[in-house]
């Protein structure tokens, strides 16, 4: 129980992921994120050769469901065996059928958990020094909890490797696992899966989501990795993260108050972004640069992604006019009359806007394209013609 070593645990690298809706908008930069994934996994590979760790857990969904091809497959099984080290694979509620298992064997380093709880030893020098329980999903949608079966074993440093919904709902369909199920199993380090975000959530015993390797959504923001656990005397003494992301997701705020030079906002709120990310692009206040904004949102994306060197993924203008809009609120004019429409409007639904909107004989003949908008969207296309009103008659004005 009193030897040191160190071992890396990842999950959810959903090989393989096509991005089908992002591919049919943007084929290059669709390709480039099917690519990522793989990407992610070499970085997988270069960080447990560079961190030395003494073994590998993997904790479900290393393949994107339909997606492991026997391309997708057969790079897996290159990269553990890159890797050289004992690998502990026990698979998710995405990838529990395989396709291509018997045809593309996984190398001899790779020790994969079936459908029911078992254990892999990790010994050095001919002593077990850590002991590796897992079981692999074996239907998409398991409503049972896979951990209960795992029990450990005092004397050794004992790791329960399961891709489960940590305190899902009961009867969920991806193995619910309530946190108190977790405890006295004289486990000393849960390696879950599934969610895919970091998060420890106990260090008595340690019960850690390590997240995805790669984010695959404008959701799932920040750096994406893996932990190397630093292991001594029988305990877990250190959680390192280890960054495998090839792409970021990014999300950027940025305040338009107090700026009028456009290439200066741009380059003076951008220095913190890395180049290549993929940023979603929330711009706020109030200022000169509202109406211009407004008038060619397309023109503000072309210069951010010329001067950033990121894409840019989604924009969001919660921007206004130099106005004040509570005075013109209360003016009792033909702007006030404007607002408080727009505002009844906008809270009405979805079919009220649609009507308001598509009034003309020329309106309804592109109706469709409005019907294919979400309700926040068709509310903020009426605020948006309001503040572009107010803008309009505050410059009439100057």
């Amino acid at each position: 129980m009193g030897e040191s070593f160190r071992f890396l645990h990842c999950a959810d690298l959903h090989l393989g992921a096509g991005f089908t809706g992002l591919s049919s908008v943007d084929a290059e930069l669709g390709a480039r994120m099917v690519g990522s994934t793989f990407a992610a996994l070499g970085n997988l590979v270069s960080a447990a050769v560079r961190e030395n760790v003494d073994f590998v857990v993997i904790s479900g969904d290393v393949f994107d469901g339909e997606a492991e091809t026997p391309l997708t497959r057969s790079r897996f099984a290159d990269a553990l065996a890159e890797i050289g080290v004992p690998c502990y694979v026990a698979y998710g509620n995405h990838d529990y059928r395989r396709r291509w298992e018997s045809s593309i064997p996984l190398p001899p380093n790779a020790h994969v958990f079936g459908p029911k709880p078992h254990h892999f030893s990790f010994e050095r020098d001919g002593v077990e020094i850590a002991r590796i329980y897992g079981v692999s999903h074996s239907a998409k949608a398991v409503s049972k909890n896979l951990a209960e079966g795992i029990r450990g074993e005092r004397g050794v440093y004992c790791i329960g490797a399961v891709h489960c919904d940590l305190d899902g709902p009961k009867g969920g369909l991806y193995s619910p696992c309530p946190s108190a199920s977790l405890v006295g199993k004289d486990i000393d380090y849960w390696a879950l899966g599934h969610i895919h975000k970091r998060a420890v959530t106990s260090k008595d015993p340690y019960v850690v989501y390590p997240g995805n390797t790669q984010g695959l959504s404008p959701k799932e923001t920040g750096e994406r990795g893996a932990y190397v656990v630093t292991v001594r005397g029988g305990r877990t003494v250190a959680l390192s993260f280890v960054r495998t992301s090839d792409i970021l997701w990014l999300d950027a705020d940025w305040d338009i108050s107090d700026h009028d030079d456009l290439t200066g906002f741009v380059d003076s709120n951008a220095k913190g972004l890395e180049p290549g990310s993929l940023v979603n692009v929330r711009l706020r206040g109030s200022g000169p640069l509202d109406p211009l904004l407004r008038l060619d949102p397309e023109g503000f994306v072309e210069l951010f992604e010329a001067r950033t060197g990121c894409r840019c993924s989604g924009l969001s203008l919660g921007t206004y006019p130099e106005v004040d809009i509570g005075a013109r609120r209360k003016s009792g004019d033909f702007i006030s009359a404007v607002l408080d429409y727009a505002d009844t409007l906008s809270r009405s639904g979805r079919q009220d806007i649609l009507d308001a909107i598509c009034s003309t004989a020329a309106s309804q003949s592109v109706r469709h394209l409005f019907e294919g908008m979400g309700d926040g969207e068709l509310a903020d296309l009426v605020d948006a013609a309001a503040l572009l009103v107010l803008d309009k008659s505050a410059g009439a004005g100057r």
